[in-house]
């Protein structure tokens, strides 16, 4: 035996807008109803007309109830689908991959455990991709820009049906505090891009000035505390399928900007710093912060 679903409302189309045939239907009704009947000179067939009179205004009044609650319904589902992701980004699907065939968190990822210093132990490109795969778990559609000059945005966030980005977000994986430098060359990105809205992530801290100056320019901050305390609101199936993202091989030594491949740790005249491996074709540096340092 098949079962029937439930039925479609045949006054709203796909688009969620109330069809014209809903508005001449209820005109129509009354336009007989109100208008014809009076002038109809059979006196039976009046008196037929005038019988069904409420019978007609009750149908109306059925068909305007079930299309104004068939259109908030649309409208609903309409806005509610706007948090599915149904184009996987080029530039995450091995991050959408690795949350996909998601296995359970190592006795070794299982005894780190979500904390300030893992966040802040995290390398600059895994501190991105957390930062990218938190959104995803929220439901926002979140993309990365490519290796290389990212022209101070590293993460664009899309939150309605236009298309194009609502956010920007810039991650830092910094031991050092941000400074208010930054943020005004944040800020600057923004108002050329045209977005109102943008984040700032960091697994350290930002100065007072740096603080103030996010204020005024409606600019949130997010330090490694704080991304820590939205980490452990998610369920505890969305905080393991980070935590194993975030732990998943070598997660602290720097990825090179350029060439996307680990670095290794070098030494010149001015100490020890981070070198791309495929130096002197590709000369990317990095210096070491205060947890390298330990």
């Amino acid at each position: 035996m098949v079962k029937r679903g439930k039925q479609k409302n045949n006054y709203i189309d796909n688009k969620g807008e109330i069809r014209l045939s809903t508005i001449l239907y209820p005109t129509l009704i009354i336009f007989v109803v109100f208008i014809l009947i009076p002038n109809v000179s059979n006196l039976l067939l009046r008196t037929v007309l005038e019988s069904l009179k409420p019978f007609a205004l009750m149908f109306v009044f059925f068909l305007l109830v079930k299309t104004a609650f068939g259109y908030s319904t649309a409208k609903k589902k309409r806005r509610d689908s706007l948090l599915n992701i149904k184009v996987e980004p080029i530039a995450l699907k091995p991050l959408l991959n690795h949350t996909a065939n998601y296995q359970r968190p190592s006795v070794k990822e299982q005894t780190l455990g979500w904390s300030i210093k893992l966040i802040q132990d995290l390398e600059w490109k895994r501190f991105e991709e957390l930062s990218v795969a938190y959104y995803l778990q929220k439901g926002i559609r979140a993309e990365t820009t490519p290796l290389g000059a990212d022209g101070g945005i590293d993460i664009k966030l899309y939150q309605d049906e236009s298309g194009k980005p609502t956010t920007i977000v810039q991650c830092k994986a910094w031991s050092s505090n941000v400074g208010v430098k930054q943020i005004r060359e944040f800020l600057g990105v923004m108002t050329h891009e045209k977005i109102a809205k943008g984040f700032y992530m960091t697994s350290s801290e930002y100065s007072e000035d740096a603080k103030k100056t996010a204020i005024v320019n409606k600019i949130t901050l997010i330090n490694g505390e704080m991304l820590l305390m939205m980490i452990k609101r998610l369920s505890e199936d969305s905080q393991e399928k980070l935590l194993s993202l975030a732990t998943k091989g070598d997660y602290k030594t720097p990825t090179c900007a350029s060439c996307g491949i680990k670095m290794v740790r070098r030494s010149g005249s001015r100490g020890e710093f981070w070198g791309c491996t495929n130096y002197p074709r590709c000369k990317q540096m990095l210096n070491l912060r205060k947890i390298d340092q330990e």
